[in-house]
């Protein structure tokens, strides 16, 4: 399988961009369940309201980017296994959809936010339930988001290990860390306390790659790996 260290490079530079963006969007999100302990949150809401359009904003950019190194990448995994490469595509936008849907939630939160300053504090243990909900809401969706991530990366890690586009060491790593982050979001939809470690060193990872893929890009070889 010939490939050129422009794509890898390519797909480097992307990853970038995706955590240039993503990384303010997580933290300006400002959404957590234990903020709606005060009987006011959605006041806090509605004051940090253009920061979280902002952070809306980052993520579905973020999310649009993911979707576009799906469509770089098809043709090269479709030359090693077609099924593969449907798979991945397919998953991908599976998961802008949640993404959109998560966002659209927490839009949806800023807009009772509105509601609830403009009515005075009238009412306020029904906006507070919705407002909690409306929370709610999103973190499931973003768990959901989170386990497609880690399906696409997944096949994603499977194709360059079988194929050494990368070392072997760089892509097992992957396999390994976005299997503990999918496990930690199956936990905790099940209610067990998991520690954020799951998730970072997901994160760790993905830097080492970015900057691998930058520097050096895709093994210009011709591989003999067989599907699978």
């Amino acid at each position: 399988m010939k490939t050129n260290q422009k794509t890898g490079r390519i797909i480097g530079l992307l990853l970038l961009l995706i955590v240039v963006t993503g990384i303010p969007s997580v933290n300006l999100r400002g959404l957590s369940t234990s903020m709606a302990a005060s009987p006011e949150f959605l006041n806090e809401v509605f004051q940090k309201s253009m920061q979280m359009r902002l952070a809306v904003l980052l993520d579905i950019a973020a999310s649009a980017l993911w979707l576009v190194v799906a469509v770089i990448l098809f043709p090269v995994i479709k030359r090693y296994k077609k099924g593969l490469a449907l798979g991945f595509f397919g998953i991908w936008i599976a998961y802008l959809v949640v993404i959109l849907f998560s966002n659209i939630s927490h839009l949806s939160l800023l807009s009772l936010s509105q509601e609830f300053v403009k009515t005075g504090a009238a009412n306020m243990d029904y906006f507070s339930t919705l407002g909690l909900l409306k929370i709610e809401e999103y973190f499931w969706a973003h768990y959901m988001a989170i386990m497609l991530y880690a399906s696409a990366a997944w096949i994603f890690y499977y194709f360059l290990f079988r194929t050494k586009l990368i070392p072997r060491f760089l892509s097992a790593w992957g396999l390994i860390a976005i299997s503990l982050a999918f496990l930690a979001c199956w936990l905790t939809i099940f209610d067990i306390s998991v520690s954020f470690y799951f998730f970072l060193q997901n994160g760790l990872h993905m830097i080492v790659l970015l900057l691998w893929l930058l520097v050096k890009g895709f093994n210009p070889i011709e591989t003999e790996a067989q599907a699978v």
